[in-house]
């Protein structure tokens, strides 16, 4: 008779034991900004202390506590690197922009930026697609993208983050990206924005915009809309505050397709279900056509 006691895995009831210490530390103010962010690349070292529990730890408990040790020493290990590594980086860069249109007639504009600030607005008197300025932390940086197809030019502004070095900066850098962007106004143009945790103002009032798809993160949001264009927009909200500036006498129409945010129409509006539209609507002539979609945040219509 085999009277040798089968180990218990140690593995599961030490994560959920340290990711409740983590929430905990969270919830009271005890971790330092994005340390998800930092764990997150860190999940391959799950499956490593996984396999070592499943072939070394299962037979004893001392062997459980053993490849607890290591797997915890290792997560250890790649937090101190990072923290060591963002030390050696520098402050705050900045990097001018600057996009010819190649003999593009018109445009499409994409810019995403996940963390910080965006200022977006018309370009002064410039044969120039875009020009502008970014002033970059120690973690994230620029790429900048352009290509022609036929008449339509493609330009893409994206910001790259080391989501393990980001956490670690975050104190240092705090609020020094910046994005500020200037549009041509000769050209009509299709933007493609997208923001996560930060501030966006983006004036668009001087702009040949005919497409606007925008969709955001946690933060504030201020959208200004051309009074002499036809634009359809898509707003896609999350978890911020959303204001939308209409001119007066422009004709729009609005549709909601809210979740449990809270979304403010004026009161020139007429209502009939999740439509809203302003007296003598058409879709010729100046018009805005916008769809606004919502999470938790609160979208309102100026």
């Amino acid at each position: 008779m085999n009277n040798r006691r089968q180990g218990v895995s140690l593995f599961w009831p030490l994560l959920l034991i340290g990711l409740g210490i983590l929430l905990l530390l969270q919830n009271l103010g005890r971790l330092p900004p994005g340390i998800w962010a930092a764990l997150v690349p860190l999940w391959p070292v799950l499956l490593v202390v996984l396999g070592l529990d499943m072939v070394f730890g299962r037979r004893s408990w001392w062997g459980g506590v053993v490849v607890t040790l290591i797997g915890a020493l290792i997560v250890a290990g790649a937090l101190l690197w990072a923290d060591l590594r963002a030390a050696t980086l520098t402050g705050s860069q900045t990097r001018s922009l600057i996009q010819t249109p190649l003999g593009a007639q018109s445009a499409s504009v994409r810019l995403d930026v996940g963390l910080g600030e965006l200022d977006v607005s018309a370009l002064g008197p410039s044969l120039s697609l875009m020009e502008g300025e970014v002033v970059t932390g120690g973690a994230d940086s620029v790429s900048q993208a352009y290509s022609l197809q036929g008449s339509a030019g493609r330009l893409q502004l994206v910001q790259q983050q080391n989501a393990l070095l980001a956490p670690f900066l975050a104190g240092r850098n705090a609020g020094t990206t910046r994005w500020t962007i200037r549009l041509s106004q000769s050209l009509p143009l299709e933007l493609d924005i997208r923001t996560g945790v930060g501030k966006a103002s983006l004036n668009l009032s001087a702009l040949r915009l005919s497409r606007l798809d925008l969709r955001t993160g946690l933060g504030q949001t201020f959208v200004t809309f051309p009074p002499d264009t036809a634009t359809v927009a898509k707003i896609q909200a999350g978890l911020g505050d959303v204001t939308l500036t209409l001119p007066p006498d422009l004709p729009a129409r609005i549709t909601v397709t809210s979740g449990f945010a809270n979304v403010h129409i004026p009161a020139r509006f007429a209502r009939q279900e999740k439509v809203y539209t302003t007296a003598g609507f058409a879709m010729t002539g100046p018009y805005l056509d916008l769809e606004v979609g919502a999470g938790l945040g609160t979208v309102t219509v100026n």
